[in-house]
């Protein structure tokens, strides 16, 4: 789907519609959904499944070393607010606010009337894509992809399909934003089958985004038994399971990652490479562990 961003009151008002359409759900959606040529937003369930049991949209999930709410990666995003003047809101990393606080920056750099002062806003607004949103809405927006939702999908598609235009306005960073360059791998030595499953299911460190919906669709193909819980959880007893199995399972699905990753290679340079480079050591590392998981697990029983 390509929808001209001009479309909606310009390019900025669209980053704010499409930040809206990703919280939870109100009567104001459909004008809005409408306007993008999105059709009618779904049901209050179908964005629950989507943005609350599977892809979550806070930068941390998918930038920080636990793959979990709050942190360092939550704190990074905060000083860049703070960096700009502003007070970082109560969650800062949010998608919503991110693309309202890139429409405010865009606004404010094509009215400012000081020629310096828009350099500045302009260069503050590069940050902000190429290292606060581009570093994981990729990622993020397959995530939502493979929920089986075609408005939310469609939604993804379009707002990766923003930024992509939107980078093309500002300067690519030299180096991989620190997020990414200071982002640990996979454990060196499997101290444990949590520890591992933990590991796999961080974005920034295996290079793709198992969701509960995919994992249960991998129980299912393998004929395991999927426990309710978290995902290093469900994936945890995933393994203990079936250790080959499983472990070949996740490298298949970090194949798939790294190849989607490397097709973004000509548009993002050094952060779809990041990626696409960390989910083939995932595949690398899942094929060369699966017998010797197998045997640690045998001799524990």
């Amino acid at each position: 789907m390509s929808v001209d961003p001009g479309a909606t009151r310009g390019a900025t008002e669209v980053f704010r519609v499409l930040g809206v359409l990703c919280e939870s759900p109100h009567a104001s959606h459909g004008a809005l959904a409408a306007a993008l040529d999105l059709g009618s937003p779904p049901p209050a369930a179908e964005h629950t499944h989507v943005f609350t049991l599977g892809t979550v949209p806070y930068a941390s999930v998918y930038l920080g070393a636990e793959g979990m709410l709050g942190g360092e990666a939550t704190d990074r995003v905060a000083g860049f607010w703070r960096a700009l003047g502003y007070v970082p809101p109560a969650e800062p990393d949010h998608l919503a606010a991110l693309l309202g606080l890139l429409a405010a920056l865009a606004e404010a750099e094509a009215t400012e009337p000081d020629p310096a002062r828009a350099v500045l806003l302009g260069r503050a607004r590069g940050v902000l894509v190429w290292e606060h949103l581009l570093t994981w809405v990729p990622a993020f927006a397959r995530g939502v992809a493979a929920s089986g939702s075609t408005f939310y999908t469609n939604w993804a598609a379009l707002l990766v399909e923003a930024l992509l235009e939107e980078s093309t306005t500002t300067e690519a960073p030299d180096a991989l934003p620190t997020a990414l360059a200071t982002a640990p791998g996979l454990p060196a030595e499997v101290e444990s089958v949590r520890a591992l499953a933990t590991a796999l299911v961080t974005p920034v460190r295996s290079g793709m985004v198992l969701t509960r919906a995919e994992l249960a669709r991998g129980a299912r193909e393998l004929g395991l038994g999927m426990r309710v819980g978290e995902r290093a959880f469900i994936l945890s007893s995933m393994i203990e399971q079936d250790a080959v199995g499983t472990l070949e399972w996740v490298a298949a699905r970090a194949e798939e990652w790294s190849a989607h990753h490397a097709r973004d290679v000509e548009a993002l340079g050094p952060l779809a490479t990041f990626w696409s480079d960390r989910a083939t050591t995932t595949a690398t590392t899942c094929l060369s562990r699966r017998d010797t998981t197998q045997e640690v697990l045998t001799d524990v029983r």
